[in-house]
């Protein structure tokens, strides 16, 4: 008598979370090793001003009054300079996504049972130690080349408004990536958003010396908040800049509340 052949259907035993979020963050981390030529694009922006910009400006205008307060053009510029390696490095690390997509890894990554939320937190930790990797470099150069006359608690005020930057500018150009479907709609925006945000924010000024037209536009740019964060944290202490780092608080959650949502339709039509 021959034996009846009997099926069973059982969906994957689920792994555990840790395991799901280190697999996560290799692949990211591989990803964006493997990325030199951006990397080297991300780094290059922040170099040239603080090597030629800072150093040239800060000759030619030694002091400025900012807020009733002498500070040297150079520290009053650092600011603007770390800024701009944060949204460099952000836009680098949002390329990932039409990375994935373009190679394949996109469809393998979501034929496995994986969670949105150990997903969109790999890639915002690889994405955040990206930015801050590369801008901390960049704090180092500054802290060679420049006095900055900063005490401990500056430096905690700076480097917490800085943190909480990368975490907010990441978070939006992640949202916007995972948003937007076109590869090249999004190099269009990521290399033309970088020096409209610089500049319409009080970067090499500050905001009463900008003309109304700006000051208006300034109130919208989120690189405000990170500028405006980073100087008043380096110059009177994060208790000064709890504002700006209330605003990009909340600009990360918004970002990264839209990136995991609009990662579930995303994925919907791989």
């Amino acid at each position: 008598m021959a034996a009846g052949l009997h099926f069973h259907a059982a969906p994957p035993a689920p792994t555990e979370r840790a395991t799901d979020l280190l697999a996560v963050l290799y692949r990211e981390y591989a990803l964006l090793a493997r990325n030199r030529v951006y990397l080297i694009l991300g780094l290059t922006p922040m170099l040239v001003y603080l090597l030629l910009v800072n150093t040239s400006l800060s000759n030619l205008v030694r002091v400025v009054d900012y807020k009733g307060v002498s500070v040297g053009f150079a520290v009053f510029l650092l600011p603007m300079t770390l800024a701009m390696s944060v949204v460099s490095a952000a836009a680098t690390s949002a390329m990932a996504v039409f990375q994935e997509e373009m190679s394949g890894v996109a469809t393998q990554l979501w034929s496995y049972p994986m969670r949105r939320s150990r997903f969109l937190l790999g890639k915002m930790i690889a994405g955040v130690s990206l930015v801050l990797g590369q801008t901390l470099l960049g704090l180092g150069v500054a802290a060679l080349i420049f006095d900055l006359p900063f005490g401990p608690e500056n430096w905690v005020g700076l480097l917490s408004a800085l943190a909480l930057s990368a975490l907010a500018l990441n978070g939006l150009y992640l949202a916007a990536a995972i948003t937007i479907t076109d590869y090249q709609a999004f190099m269009v925006l990521s290399n033309v958003s970088m020096p409209v945000l610089v500049f319409s924010a009080p970067s090499m000024y500050t905001t009463e010396s900008m003309p109304t037209v700006l000051q208006w536009i300034s109130v919208v740019n989120p690189l405000t908040y990170a500028i405006n964060g980073m100087r008043d944290a380096a110059v009177f202490g994060v208790g000064e800049a709890w504002v700006d780092l209330l605003v990009l608080a909340v600009m990360a959650v918004v970002g990264y509340t839209v990136g995991g949502r609009a990662l579930i339709n995303r994925a919907r039509n791989i």
